[in-house]
């Protein structure tokens, strides 16, 4: 059953996830809003994902289930903005978990302050002590949760601060915002909520916080964000790169913090291509040198090089 006017659209793409998928559509199905569609996205699934999620669909008329060949993360969400038709977006993950105040407790300030999206913090959800990275999704530099910002202040504020989480899963979007911007997901990278959310931010006029771990992110090792870094996540990273200077050449006021957020996101990129080939890192270098040295540090670049002889 398809609702006519629901409050939020909940996209939720499905890959391969039998063991918590189910965890993460309960959460959404117990949210104190009640006035949703759940849209899930098979995106041919090879396990038991997608009979888990006919079944819930059984339990709760709210959710539309769609089912297609593996097209990847980005062709998926995209499918479920075409199908929605909520005031409001919510894209989650089917391995978290979203506490069940979340889009009542957004939509709500949304609502009051006619905004063009709204985000919240997370937290991590069972992380495993194994993992040798630290990830924080706490947007420390938005001090005030009471004021509206416009998205390219905002985004200033906390890529200065060093708390900038591109994320699609912190953000609840105006619906017809989004579409007024044309903004998609890109298809066929890794790290596409980095484009995504970026341009979200660049774009809006009203925006707010809630410091609230509403979100729970699970770290596990069979997911694309604890795999092991390899070169198309640096390639992924350079076409990133191409798109926001792209948006920049036609909107010089955010020309200015675009650059600092490139030469942050490009040297951290840089410095966790390290353990990948030689040949690779080589390749790497000639890029950055040829394309992007207003971006990465030198030194980053000679200790991408020659790092693993340092070590013996």
């Amino acid at each position: 059953m398809i609702m006519k006017s629901p409050k939020a659209s909940v996209i939720i793409p499905v890959y391969n996830t039998e063991k918590y998928v189910e965890e993460a559509v309960r959460s959404i199905m117990s949210q104190t809003l009640k006035n949703i569609e759940i849209i899930i996205i098979n995106d041919g699934s090879t396990d038991n994902s997608l009979s888990i999620i006919q079944d819930l669909s059984k339990e709760d008329y709210r959710i539309q289930v769609y089912n297609q060949e593996n097209r990847g993360l980005s062709a998926s969400r995209n499918v479920g903005i075409d199908f929605a038709k909520g005031k409001y977006l919510y894209f989650m993950d089917s391995d978290d978990y979203l506490e069940p105040e979340t889009l009542e407790s957004c939509l709500l300030k949304c609502e009051e302050n006619s905004l063009d999206f709204i985000f919240f913090d997370a937290d991590i959800l069972n992380q495993d002590t194994e993992f040798d990275f630290n990830i924080n999704y706490q947007h420390k530099g938005c001090t005030n949760s009471d004021i509206i910002y416009k998205g390219i202040q905002i985004f200033s504020i906390l890529t200065e601060s060093g708390t900038y989480t591109p994320s699609a899963c912190l953000n609840i979007i105006n619906t017809e915002f989004l579409k007024s911007i044309n903004l998609r997901f890109l298809p066929g990278i890794i790290h596409e909520d980095q484009l995504f959310t970026t341009l979200l931010y660049l774009q809006a006029e009203r925006v707010m916080c809630i410091h609230e771990d509403f979100f729970k992110r699970r770290l596990r090792h069979d997911s694309i964000m604890t795999s092991k870094f390899s070169l198309r996540n640096m390639d992924s990273y350079f076409i990133i790169t191409d798109k926001l200077l792209l948006y920049t050449s036609n909107h010089v006021e955010a020309q200015e913090i675009i650059n600092k957020h490139l030469f942050k996101m490009l040297n951290a990129a840089v410095w966790l291509s390290y353990k990948i080939s030689f040949k690779d890192r080589l390749y790497i270098t000639k890029r950055c040198i040829k394309d992007y040295t207003k971006y990465v540090s030198g030194k980053n670049l000679v200790i991408l090089l020659f790092k693993s002889f340092f070590k013996k």
